[in-house]
């Protein structure tokens, strides 16, 4: 016979997976207590970052200032390219 060195091992030798220690309910709790604080705090973040109150929404946005001049005579003839 010949000594083959890719023969199985033997299963008295072949290691043994140890089971996970279950979470204790302290560890559960801050965990899903975690989980929800930062979902409900997300939300209100995206809620309150979405909102536009009513009166302002018909306002035109504060012009920016740019150290650049821009080209606004597109504006007066609704965009159109066709016309210049």
């Amino acid at each position: 016979m010949s000594s083959d060195s890719s023969a199985p091992v033997p299963l008295s030798t072949a290691p043994t997976a140890t089971p996970a220690a279950p979470l204790s309910e302290r560890a559960a709790a801050a965990v899903l207590g975690s989980m929800l604080f930062l979902i409900v705090a997300l939300t209100l973040l995206l809620v309150q970052s979405t909102l536009v109150e009513p009166a302002s929404a018909a306002d035109a946005p504060p012009a920016v200032d740019t150290p650049f001049a821009i080209d606004t005579s597109f504006a007066a003839d609704g965009g159109s390219l066709a016309q210049r």
